[in-house]
């Protein structure tokens, strides 16, 4: 299945900045949040989002997703 994904933030950093941020991935059938992760070879990442919604890492995908990462945010 294919996906789209979209890095946001620092994240953008991690692919070519022709990119814009922008991806799209070839995953197995049942892959989830975590496995494109992996795939983009990110050591990790704060939040995911699927269409605005958030998601956990072991939400599983569909074909079509268009994913968003972003990086966890600290304060105080």
């Amino acid at each position: 299945m294919q996906i789209n994904v979209t890095l946001v933030g620092s994240l953008r950093d991690k692919l070519p900045k022709a990119a814009k941020g922008k991806t799209r991935l070839t995953l197995t059938d049942g892959a989830t949040v975590a496995d494109a992760i992996a795939q983009l070879g990110l050591s990790s990442t704060g939040s995911a989002g699927i269409g605005g919604v958030a998601v956990d890492h072991s939400h599983r995908l569909q074909p079509g997703d268009e994913l968003q990462l972003f990086r966890q945010l600290g304060g105080g």
